[in-house]
């Protein structure tokens, strides 16, 4: 049997005053109600062929938008201590190992085109289907794991930066620029899931520096607030403990349109414990009534993508 579409609104009523229903019951759904994917890449689309993606999330309201244990917290998972040279790429990691699984394939949600040989943070993102065509997918909360980045400088680096590029939990192009540290941590606040990239610039040291991932995690949909204790909008776990205070929470950054130094789009959060490899992530959100109705108001401003 073919997919049914309509346009709605579809109102459902168990009875009106004018039409008893001696059957009036909760309406079932086999499978369960989501939240359509509102973005052309992966919306539904009046004629398209079977088999094309039509994305989703499992729920309407307190979506569980992840629920995965990170990887633990690194320095140099990414890029592996080495002098840099401003203008020329640094040398990514070339095993997979410590969160990080190189060689990874994605289709560009921006061009529909096939980008290769990205590392992936924690696995890559990942959808599940139903059916035999695999035309209605859900985006799977295991796999959903983004984290922003942190450049580690033995030197003083504070006149150089550095340029990460590649792409969101969705496959979008994202584009970050990090301002280096003086002997320490320059952390970024973007959320990335696959990297393809990093790029010095300006005077550096001619000391080594590292490139590793934070405690930082994306959110999958925005975030405008954190209220603890009322899950109205974001409800935040960590290690097994719900969250009760709003340390380390960042909403979505608004500003349009981004930059390569703004924040999160969607909004972000830093546990205040470092992940070990066994810590589980659990995050739940209640889009906004304002929001539910378009690609803005569901995952926040375009990623500034350089």
């Amino acid at each position: 049997m073919s997919i049914t579409a309509m346009s709605g609104p579809v109102i459902s009523y168990g009875q009106a005053p004018s039409d008893y229903n001696p059957e009036a019951a909760p309406s079932l759904f086999f499978a369960g109600l989501g939240l359509l994917d509102p973005r052309p890449f992966y919306t539904y689309e009046p004629g398209q062929n079977m088999g094309n993606v039509t994305a989703g999330f499992l729920g309407v309201s307190r979506i569980l938008t992840v629920n995965q244990v990170p990887s633990a917290i690194a320095a140099a998972n990414i890029a592996a201590a080495q002098v840099p040279t401003a203008a020329t790429p640094l040398t990514l990691v070339s095993s997979t190992g410590s969160g990080i699984t190189v060689g990874v394939s994605i289709v560009s949600a921006a061009t529909n085109t096939s980008v290769t040989g990205l590392l992936a943070i924690d696995g890559a993102a990942g959808l599940v289907s139903f059916g035999s065509a695999g035309t209605v997918q859900i985006w799977d909360p295991t796999k959903a794991i983004s984290r922003a980045v942190r450049v580690t400088s033995v030197g003083n680096d504070s006149t150089a930066t550095f340029t990460v590029r590649g792409y969101d939990i969705y496959g979008y192009p994202l584009t970050e620029t990090i301002t280096g540290a003086n002997a320490g941590v320059a952390a970024g606040k973007k959320a990335f899931k696959y990297i393809a990239s990093v790029t010095p610039a300006g005077t550096l040291s001619g000391s080594n520096v590292s490139v590793g991932t934070s405690d930082v995690y994306g959110f999958p949909i925005y975030s405008a607030a954190f209220v603890p204790g009322t899950e109205a909008d974001v409800g935040i776990s960590w290690s097994g403990a719900g969250i009760t205070a709003t340390t380390g929470y960042t909403a979505g950054d608004t500003t349009s349109p981004a930059t390569a130094t703004t924040g999160d789009v969607r909004g972000s959060y830093a546990t205040q414990s470092a992940s070990d490899g066994s810590k589980r992530l659990c995050i739940t959100q209640s889009p906004a009534l304002a929001n539910i109705g378009s690609v803005t108001g569901l995952f926040g401003q375009t990623n500034y993508a350089g």
